[in-house]
């Protein structure tokens, strides 16, 4: 009897060990699967995306898209090297603006949050240069449309002028503007008072006091221009 559990326990050793090395195999392959799809998103986010910003039917005044009187306002939080905020300007926000701003229900009021390097910075004064001639919107747009590879210098000095001539700036007037730093002091109290009301990533929306943290679907947008629609003005 007892050289047959002996028989038996030696022999159950290695079919334990065959179950611990294919769940050790299984285990290294979800590992493995992980790491891709993570290295194809990592490669997503910095490679940016070919996608235009589609042409847009309203403008507005400043940084304000749409009619300055329109009863909701959406605030957005962006920087213009982020991958996603750029999603959201080809795939989210042309639903919201034909469906809200160009109807006068709601205005887009765009601002700076530049976190990702010196890059975003300079691009973020670089609009503002272009708003000082009245065509921020303009230049909003060509800024992500020229997005590439984050700090990889699609906004360095040259391009950011490039990109001025590109939407018919007064190019001197322009690089004055931005190679003296005038709006750097602004868009610093703009970060501030943004992280101080909770953001901490972009994009970052605020539509009342509803905030919105990224690319999320239209009906959570459409819910909260319309719940703030509702409420007596």
């Amino acid at each position: 009897m007892s050289g047959s559990r002996k028989q038996g326990q030696r022999s159950a050793a290695p079919a334990r060990g065959a179950r611990r090395g294919r769940r050790a195999a299984i285990a290294a392959m979800v590992i493995v699967a992980a790491a891709v799809v993570a290295s194809l998103i990592a490669l997503q986010a910095f490679s940016g995306s070919s996608a235009k910003v589609p042409p847009r039917v309203v403008t507005g005044e400043g940084r304000v898209l749409g009619d300055a009187k329109a009863p909701v306002t959406i605030i957005e939080y962006a920087d213009f090297q982020c991958p996603v905020c750029k999603r959201a300007e080809t795939d989210l926000l042309p639903s919201v603006e034909k469906d809200y701003v160009q109807t006068g229900k709601a205005k887009i009021e765009f601002r700076m949050f530049p976190i990702i390097g010196r890059e975003s910075w300079d691009a973020a004064q670089a609009a503002e240069a272009a708003r000082d001639q009245g065509k921020f919107w303009q230049y909003h747009d060509a800024l992500f449309n020229a997005q590439g590879r984050e700090n990889s210098g699609a906004f360095s000095y040259d391009e950011l002028v490039a990109l001025a001539k590109q939407v018919g700036l007064d190019v001197p007037k322009f690089e004055q503007t931005l190679s003296s730093n005038v709006h750097l002091a602004e868009i610093q109290r703009e970060v501030d008072a943004a992280s101080k009301e909770g953001v901490n990533s972009t994009p970052t929306f605020f539509i009342g006091t509803k905030m919105i943290v990224g690319v999320q679907p239209y009906s959570e947008f459409r819910a909260a221009i319309d719940a703030a629609l509702a409420k007596p003005q």
